[in-house]
């Protein structure tokens, strides 16, 4: 990543529930396995549980998802994107919603493409090409559950962006397994 302080460490970021604490990610340097090291951590508000994040290609920005403030706080689908340029230091870089109160679950970086499985909303491909501007837009999607776009854990789980073919797996709760390709691929 972008911070010169940790070049050539092995770095552990976690999206983990920590002593109660369900919106907090933790960076660590597991360099030395018999001694990780706290560098430091970031929480946030209005969380549920801090669930799972991937960093984009250049590893300035962590996208995170929580999968249960659609349900505590009654928002729409809610991803924070964190700037860890300086692991020390990480901060909140913007928010964004999605259209619908879905619950977000696992999320994917492939290129400027974040792959989100975003439960009865289905999978939704968004751009990030300017993150950094905090401009983010939806690109596509394939609804996998549509039923209806209901605060619940029924449709697509897990989304898996990286075949050379340019197909995208989606596993869905279900109705099992879909393979779908973008327009145009």
């Amino acid at each position: 990543g972008p911070d010169t302080d940790y070049v050539g460490r092995e770095i552990l970021i976690g999206s983990n529930s920590v002593g109660g604490e369900n919106n907090q990610v933790v960076i660590l340097d597991v360099t030395d396995k018999s001694n990780p090291i706290k560098i430091s951590a970031f929480t946030y508000s209005n969380g549920g549980y801090t669930h799972q994040a991937w960093l984009t290609e250049d590893q300035k920005f962590l996208i995170l998802g929580d999968e249960l403030d659609e349900i505590n706080q009654g928002v729409k689908t809610h991803t924070r994107i964190i700037d860890v340029s300086n692991l020390d230091e990480p901060t909140l870089h913007m928010n964004h919603f999605g259209p619908s109160n879905a619950i977000d679950h696992n999320g994917y970086v492939s290129g400027n493409i974040f792959y989100m499985a975003n439960y009865t909303f289905g999978i939704r491909a968004l751009d990030i090409s300017q993150i950094e501007e905090k401009n983010i837009s939806e690109i596509g999607f394939f609804d996998t559950y549509p039923d209806n776009n209901d605060t619940t854990f029924f449709g697509a789980w897990n989304v898996y962006p990286y075949f050379k073919s340019g197909h995208i797996l989606i596993s869905d709760i279900n109705s099992g397994l879909f393979l779908v390709k973008a327009k145009g691929e």
